[in-house]
């Protein structure tokens, strides 16, 4: 008997994973594009990114250390994305195929003449 009440709630459980891993369609893509992302500190530096549709930053697409100087290809998906400076918390929404450079305290986009 104990056996029978087991195998069903695993079964009900697996359904209900199913009904959440089909509500989330857009995980099965990757993302394409990035943002270049130049740390001009002097210090290593962690970040995050998030999809632009994750308004609650709720699980990162990418985490990265990014070296003093050191420019990196971030990337998330949607036009724009999140990026969260871990020791600041600050979080910048920076358009894909843009530049930027982190002065430690703010994000400044590069200006292209």
């Amino acid at each position: 008997m104990s056996q029978q009440a087991i195998d069903f709630g695993v079964k009900v459980l697996t359904e209900e994973g199913q009904k959440v891993i089909d509500g989330l369609q857009f995980l099965y893509t990757p993302a394409e594009g990035s943002v270049s992302f130049l740390n001009d500190t002097d210090h290593v530096i962690e970040v995050k990114t998030y999809d632009e549709k994750d308004a609650v930053r709720w699980v990162a697409y990418e985490e990265r250390k990014i070296a003093p100087r050191q420019v990196v290809q971030l990337t998330a998906r949607g036009k724009r994305i999140h990026i969260v400076e871990r020791k600041s918390g600050c979080t910048f929404d920076c358009e894909k195929g843009t530049a930027y450079l982190f002065d430690g305290t703010n994000v400044h986009k590069k200006v292209i003449h």
